[in-house]
């Protein structure tokens, strides 16, 4: 019987003292006809015992939030009630109120310090809000009392979440040990072993699962398909990623894997009926459409593959427009940031994906300039006044983005301030070179 239930069964039994007609609500609340006793309370007064069975009631049916509105008034008027406070925090939580849910186990706790369950809860309530260090906090004052297996993996799902690999292993390694049938630990755990490309660890782990606790776990089933494949034991991989559609499991990352290691195995045809299958799920995978465009020109139908692998090529241009975007905006960043060597950096590789964007010479141009290294940054205002237009007269309308001051100028006048620019520049070596300094 859960904390909740136990509570629920006392305030029935103390209730029944109280309600002028509790036969007629009991008997309701035996019969789980909850709206019928909440019809009934409507007409008591608004005490305590009425007000949590009403609460109690609309929980009962599923209608968190207007037992949450019932628990925020019981609240304001006991706000030392312990009980009170933890069935607010418990029905915030389902009401998807995460943050009330924490602030009321924080207070929970602020009441009845060293209890156990309240601790627990709070950990597990900071967990829910993405607050890992106050939940790797939290539970380090747990676990001085009862290393709770949950509480154990969700640490290290903090620790990861954290980019702590280490620690991260070490709290999914202590609750398998507490708990061997935990799958998620195993799986989180299994996954890093496979991202830091541990693939024995990672095999091992999920066939221990599987050989002494649940031969039929898909999820760990399918990881442990997995590292047979990044490992090379194609044939271990294909007979457990088989065994896994057997089990029901038809997810996209199953056929892919189940594909791939049939495709290592160069059976091909066999390949591209699972590769199909994940190309179904999701057309916009890189890697799937070169795998899956190869195997149907080895087999076939080369004419489909030849259309896949046309796919494959339009989604990589697609991306390089991306990129070719993000470099700009790192690049624009890092410069207004005065950060000139790593704008160079973005702007160059910017460039290389789309060199018909001129100004990008003059951005690099300036930012060389501005960190009086003039000798580069002449060649690049030369580069840039190559690109000139030298067959027709630039309109007033050819506008260039000059990243220098945030503006956006003409061509003709971009082209002019470059020029302008590289005889000062030059004049500048001339005074470095000469020992004397510009009289400007």
């Amino acid at each position: 019987m859960t904390l909740r239930s136990i509570f629920f069964s006392l305030l029935l039994l103390h209730s029944g003292c109280l309600l002028s007609q509790s036969n007629e609500v009991q008997d309701a609340l035996r019969n789980y006809q909850y709206n019928k006793a909440l019809g009934l309370l409507d007409q008591e007064p608004p005490i305590r015992e009425n007000l949590l069975l009403k609460a109690t009631c609309y929980e009962k049916l599923y209608n968190y939030t207007f037992a949450l509105g019932i628990y925020k008034q019981l609240v304001e008027e006991y706000p030392d009630d312990t009980n009170v406070m933890i069935s607010m925090a418990e029905c915030a939580s389902q009401a998807g109120d995460s943050r009330l849910s924490l602030q009321s186990w924080i207070t929970a706790d602020s009441l009845s310090p060293d209890n156990l369950f309240i601790q627990t809860q709070k950990a597990m309530a900071f967990y829910r809000n993405n607050n890992w260090a106050e939940t790797i906090e939290q539970a380090t004052t747990v676990f001085k009392t009862d290393s709770v297996p949950l509480l154990l993996r969700m640490v290290g799902d903090a620790y990861l979440y954290s980019s702590e690999g280490d620690s991260a292993i070490w709290y999914y390694s202590k609750a398998i040990g507490k708990n061997p049938g935990d799958y998620l630990a195993v799986n989180k755990l299994g996954n890093i072993y496979l991202g830091a490309k541990f693939y024995d660890a990672a095999i091992n782990l999920t066939e221990t699962y599987l050989e002494k606790i649940n031969p039929g776990q898909q999820l760990v089933g399918q990881l442990n398909g997995m590292a047979h494949y990044s490992a090379g034991n194609y044939k271990e991989a294909t007979q457990r990623l088989k065994e896994n559609v057997a089990l029901g499991d038809s997810s996209y990352t199953t056929c892919y894997y189940l594909g791939m290691s049939l495709y290592a195995g160069k059976l091909y045809y066999e390949a591209v009926s699972w590769l199909e299958k994940a190309y179904g799920q999701n057309n916009t995978d890189i890697n799937l459409l070169y795998y899956y465009g190869t195997a149907l020109s080895r087999t076939y139908d080369r004419k489909r593959g030849i259309e896949v692998l046309t796919e494959g090529v339009e989604k990589i241009e697609e991306m390089n427009a991306m990129l070719f975007d993000f470099d700009r905006s790192f690049a624009d960043a890092y410069m207004r940031s005065k950060n000139y060597v790593k704008a160079i950096e973005y702007f160059q590789s910017a460039y290389k994906r789309n060199p018909g964007i001129h100004f990008l010479l003059y951005n690099i141009a300036y930012c060389y300039d501005s960190m009086n290294e003039y000798k580069n940054a002449i060649t690049y205002y030369e580069r840039f006044l190559k690109t000139s237009p030298k067959d027709r007269r630039m309109e007033a309308n050819d506008l260039i983005e000059e990243v220098d001051s945030g503006k956006i100028s003409s061509a003709e006048t971009s082209y002019r301030n470059a020029s302008l620019r590289i005889e000062k520049l030059k004049e500048e070596l001339f005074f470095q070179s000469t020992g004397s300094r510009s009289k400007e």
